[in-house]
């Protein structure tokens, strides 16, 4: 009993990934669990007008034996990243609560210098069938989703990566060294930008150092934060166009607000060491405040389909549930009953 109120004590939600046609929640945590949410009740309750309440887990599952840093969704495959490890699990067969990873990826490093390296972030490239890693060996590693096979490596970073994300043919991805890179997929290996946002006065929190935990692309724009205060920048320019909140405390989450079809909302989510999770214009505005169950926010998930849902989580054993992104509806125990 003890054990088990240490456990929830220190329990910390790292990763999400919603299925394709919006029926499943899958929320990755430091113990290597994988816990799952039936989200047909709501989405029908939504259609309905009735506004029921997500209800707790249907499925635990143990998927690794570290922490589950890193989650994407494919049109059949919840992806998970931990240390040293991507496995793919078939959406359909979680449905029927069935845990077996569909295929498994070891990573390809090198282990002398950097023991075994944990999968920070994962992206996917569905027009090229792509995963993208980003590993504390520093580098960002490419793999074909139908081989399994290392495709190739992205590298130039001097501390480990922590995100990476894709947005047609660019691949941006941002590191403890307080540096950002962007790769044009059509000119081969070298990033065609780097940014290095702790340079930038309006940004610069020396105290809190220069990484750059989190970052985000749509079209011509960019937005990261981490040590430095969250910021967007213009892609051809590479000028800093918008600082963004908090002034104070280190973020882990910078993210457009997209549609399920394409697009943005015009909406940037900023969320790390703070009790609330904040939704920006793309002036810096900020046009709510939302609560949070986790004094530190690790991972927001934001799904257009069937409907508008949000959640988000940290450290905590609960995550929050937002409808519209103006106020937080409620919140969920990530604990089975």
């Amino acid at each position: 009993m003890v054990v088990s109120a240490l456990k929830n004590l220190y329990s910390t939600t790292y990763s999400q990934a919603s299925s394709p046609d919006g029926s499943l929640l899958a929320v990755g945590n430091n113990e290597g669990k994988i816990i799952l949410f039936d989200l047909s009740g709501v989405n029908t309750s939504r259609e309905t007008g009735v506004g029921e309440r997500l209800g707790g887990p249907f499925k635990t599952i143990s998927a690794h034996s570290d922490a589950v840093y890193s989650m994407v969704s494919t049109d059949a495959f919840c992806i998970s990243g931990t240390t040293g490890l991507i496995a793919g699990r078939r959406w359909s067969e979680l449905k029927q609560q069935q845990s077996q990873a569909a295929w498994t990826i070891s990573l390809e490093c090198d282990q002398a210098n950097f023991g075994t390296p944990e999968v920070n972030s994962l992206a996917y490239d569905s027009v090229r069938g792509l995963v993208y890693a980003a590993c504390g060996d520093w580098r960002t590693h490419v793999y074909d989703l139908e081989t399994g096979k290392r495709a190739h490596t992205l590298e130039g970073h001097d501390d480990y990566v922590h995100d990476v994300v894709t947005s047609g043919n660019l691949v941006a991805s941002s590191s403890e060294d307080g540096q950002v890179f962007v790769w044009d997929l059509r000119a081969g290996r070298e990033p065609r930008h780097k940014l290095a946002p702790y340079t930038q006065d309006q940004l610069a929190r020396p105290h809190l150092g220069r990484f750059i935990a989190s970052l985000d692309l749509y079209n011509d724009w960019l937005v990261c934060g981490g040590g430095p205060r969250a910021g967007i920048f213009h892609l051809r320019s590479l000028a800093l166009t918008t600082v963004l909140p908090s002034a104070k405390s280190a973020i882990h989450v910078t993210s457009f607000i997209r549609h399920a079809e394409g697009g943005d909302r015009g909406g940037i989510v900023v969320a790390g060491v703070l009790p609330h999770l904040c939704v920006c214009s793309m002036a810096g505005v900020v046009t709510a405040q939302l609560p949070s169950s986790s004094p530190c926010i690790y991972t927001v998930n934001v799904a257009d389909k069937p409907f508008t849902m949000m959640t988000y989580g940290g450290t905590s054993t609960k995550i929050d549930i937002c409808f519209n992104l103006n106020y937080r509806d409620h919140t969920v125990s990530l604990l089975e009953d």
